[in-house]
């Protein structure tokens, strides 16, 4: 399969030629939510299995040294919205802002959505003839006039229609609504594979609380544990899950006649979270041998 593929933010990229001169390529970005850098095989982790990012990674380019513009998840989606610093962007941390009486520096207030004109790129390619679609976790702005529908995004979770929503019911998204999102994707595809297209899908995986398919989370129960590292089964799990996710946004290019002309990209917000910012529950991912985790600068 020729796709052009970056896998970044964790660190890693991938590309291989695809589209022919003149051409409008096909864009498809796949955003994860707190992946660590160690946290798929191809960086080597020994314990989580991701074959398809792995074989995305084999036959494209792997970013070995890559670094997400902030490390938290609004300022850096107000960063790949606009192509701007946070600092520019006004979001510097995550929306609504955090705030700890013991803490002894008082955050800055921030912008609780996207700056009124920001051109996105889903303007920008809207513009140069594309279909544009976004799908999952936005986290810039939560009233409906700074909605990605309304920042480019020509479909949306608002705009599926009937006919989708009863294949697909909301109620039933599957854990992390990995399912739901990557169904919302493909149907993207399918509306729009006649015309160039540019997709977004951004995950809530593998951001905690914790969720996977059982079946997924029990054969890492059974599989022998590495000397070293994390190794939960349930974040293995859903970092699998994830994984199969991409595979099958993959296969639908493929069946298409798409994966010609397409580039992939793969990228995570931020470093990984280790365990749950209250500092209760399990510790369930590690970014060693870097100092610290989501939410620092280390």
């Amino acid at each position: 399969m020729k796709i052009l593929g970056w896998l970044m933010g964790l660190g890693g990229c991938l590309l291989t030629a695809g589209a022919q001169a003149g051409e409008k390529p096909n864009i498809v970005f796949i955003l994860a939510d707190d992946m660590g850098w160690p946290d798929l095989s191809c960086y080597g982790n020994e314990y989580n299995e991701t074959p398809v990012i792995d074989q995305l990674a084999s036959e494209g380019i792997k970013f070995t040294d890559f670094y997400a513009a902030t490390p938290v998840c609004s300022s850096t989606r107000s960063t790949i919205q606009s192509g701007q610093y946070s600092g520019r962007t006004g979001i510097t941390d995550f929306i609504p802002g955090h705030w700890r009486p013991f803490e002894k520096l008082i955050v800055p207030k921030i912008d609780h959505h996207l700056k009124d004109g920001v051109k996105t790129p889903g303007d920008v390619l809207g513009g140069a003839g594309y279909a544009t679609g976004y799908f999952g976790k936005w986290h810039l702005g939560r009233d409906a006039a700074h909605m990605p529908n309304k920042q480019g995004y020509q479909m949306t979770e608002r705009e599926l229609g009937k006919e989708f929503n009863k294949v697909h019911p909301r109620s039933k998204r599957g854990p992390k609504s990995i399912d739901f999102l990557t169904d919302a994707g493909i149907h993207f595809i399918e509306k729009n594979k006649d015309k160039p297209f540019f997709l977004t899908v951004s995950h809530y995986a593998v951001h905690i609380p914790l969720e996977s398919r059982e079946a997924t989370v029990a054969k890492y129960k059974k599989k022998k544990k590495p000397a070293i590292g994390v190794n939960n089964p349930r974040y293995a799990g859903m970092t699998e899950d994830l994984d199969t996710s991409v595979g099958r946004i993959l296969d639908k290019l493929k069946e298409l006649g798409l994966d010609q002309n397409t580039v992939v990209v793969f990228a995570s917000d931020n470093g990984g979270l280790r365990k749950i910012y209250t500092g209760v529950g399990e510790v369930v991912s590690s970014n060693a041998p870097l100092r610290d985790e989501k939410g620092t600068l280390y």
